[in-house]
């Protein structure tokens, strides 16, 4: 294969950074348009539903606009660089992600999707180095882009690519599933958070519980080697924390707010910036400490910390705290707004909570096992990507034929052995293609090869066939 070296300048028809509307317009939010951040990048290619959703006033007074179907998503800035996703319907992000749309005649859009996927480290380095790294557009346009020049070349190592990418998709979306399967339980057992539709006591979340309200270091000072692990809000937004990603501070800045030093048992929720972020803390966690952003809460049980962990991230309770944040800029919320919050008092309804709370442990149980399944898909995509993507690579037409199905003309399958590959493909007995409607276009484009002649019918053993023209 040639290969060519464009920057990413050249290949762009635009670079555009995603935008935030004002909170202060509550208009602007929660409308039917998705809204991306890189909390919603989970490795999928495509990402079909957005956490946050703004509306159509928000585009119509142009506080947001929409990336075109094409554009390639990345992460600029924070602890996300680099995480990737491409557009399919058009959809707004905030200033978070910045949206690439290329020339198609020089390079496609799944192969630089696939090309930046392979070299995240770059887009790491090219990050300045303040206290929040941050990609701008004028770096990200210098990036120099090495692919393959010729666009049937491009579309077999995409080809090659999608199948293992679809296997990661499939993961990301079962996960998604139990999340919903959970939260549906959740609202069918308990009912909704805001409207209390089943009539539970209410009580303000400082009689609910156990120990202090209160947010955690000020000035955390410069990272330390070996130090005490340091949660800040943009840690938190899965269910579990995890430690990948943290930063350490000293131990003697930690004892200064001992008030905020885990057990390893609490929720945490973040108060500053990134509202509605919030994870529960293993017993690993136990004598870390938190920013200033995030305030510890803990409860009487482990049961009653994972039901209000899905009461505090219920999409209507959600909204409700946002409206409760304060200022321009970074906004937060107050620890004596948060301690006001009304939660459901379960007290007198214990006896829900085990059975909810067993249920939660086993979905837990399926998706940590996915996760590990996509761990170890990604090393396959990763392996895959650096032999796709080499000089030297060979890809058999016929291993990714579907995908160079959907793109191929007539003209196109008559070079080379196409034909043979189309031939083999719909005469085989067992399912070939993955996708129902590259049947329909295999036979569409078997019509058009037979009334040119390209492809005759002949009988054989009482049986019509279809072979290549002599």
């Amino acid at each position: 294969m040639e290969f060519v070296e464009y920057t990413l300048d050249e290949l762009a028809l635009e670079i555009k950074t995603g935008k935030t509307p004002p909170t202060s317009n509550p208009e602007y939010f929660d409308g039917d348009i998705q809204w991306l951040s890189p909390a919603d990048l989970r490795g999928q290619k495509i990402v079909e539903n957005s956490e946050r959703k703004i509306s159509q006033l928000a585009i119509d007074d142009k506080k947001g606009f929409l990336f075109k179907p094409e554009t390639i998503l990345i992460s600029t800035i924070g602890e996300h660089i680099g995480k990737l996703c491409l557009v399919e319907q058009p959809v707004a992000s905030n200033q978070q992600l910045t949206g690439v749309l290329v020339n198609n005649k020089l390079i496609l859009p799944e192969l630089l999707y696939y090309w930046l996927n392979l070299n995240r480290r770059i887009l790491e380095n090219k990050a300045n180095r303040a206290t929040i790294p941050m990609l701008n557009n004028k770096l990200l346009k210098r990036m120099k882009v090495f692919f393959p020049k010729n666009i049937e070349d491009q579309l077999k190592i995409v080809g090659r690519l999608n199948k293992i990418q679809e296997l990661i998709d499939k993961r990301v979306e079962t996960n998604q599933l139990l999340d919903k399967y959970i939260r549906s339980v959740f609202l069918e057992m308990f009912g909704d958070p805001i409207l209390n539709n089943k009539n539970f006591p209410v009580k303000t979340l400082e009689k609910i519980v156990v120990g202090n309200i209160s947010y955690g270091v000020v000035k955390s000072g410069d990272e330390v080697l070996n130090g005490v692990p340091f949660v800040r809000p943009v840690d938190l937004g899965e269910k579990w924390l995890s430690k990948k990603g943290l930063k350490s501070i000293s131990e003697e800045i930690s004892e200064q707010y001992s008030r905020t030093i885990l057990k390893g048992n609490e929720l945490l929720i973040s108060v500053r910036g990134r509202l509605n972020a919030i994870s529960l803390v293993s017993s690993d966690f136990k004598k870390s400490n938190v920013a200033r952003g995030i305030v510890p809460l803990t409860f009487s049980t482990d049961e009653e910390r994972v039901f209000y962990y899905y009461f505090l991230t219920d999409p209507n309770f959600k909204t409700y705290y946002n409206n409760l944040a304060k200022g321009v800029g970074l906004r937060g919320v107050n620890i004596s707004d948060l301690k006001q919050i009304p939660l459901f008092d379960m007290n007198k309804n214990k006896g829900l909570l085990p059975e909810f709370y067993d249920l939660s442990n086993r979905v837990d149980v399926h998706k940590k096992r996915l996760i590990e399944s996509s761990e170890l898909l990604n090393i396959l995509f990763q392996a895959t990507l650096q032999n796709a993507f080499s000089e030297e690579s060979q890809i058999n037409e016929d291993e990714v034929f579907e995908s160079l199905l959907m793109t191929f003309t007539k003209e196109d399958l008559k070079q080379g052995n196409r034909l043979k590959y189309l031939l083999k493909w719909v005469n085989c007995k067992k399912p070939q293609f993955d996708k129902f409607e590259s049947y329909d276009l295999a036979w569409d484009r078997l019509r058009e090869l037979l009334e040119d002649g390209s492809i005759e019918q002949v009988l054989d053993e009482n049986e019509i066939k279809l072979k290549v023209a002599e």
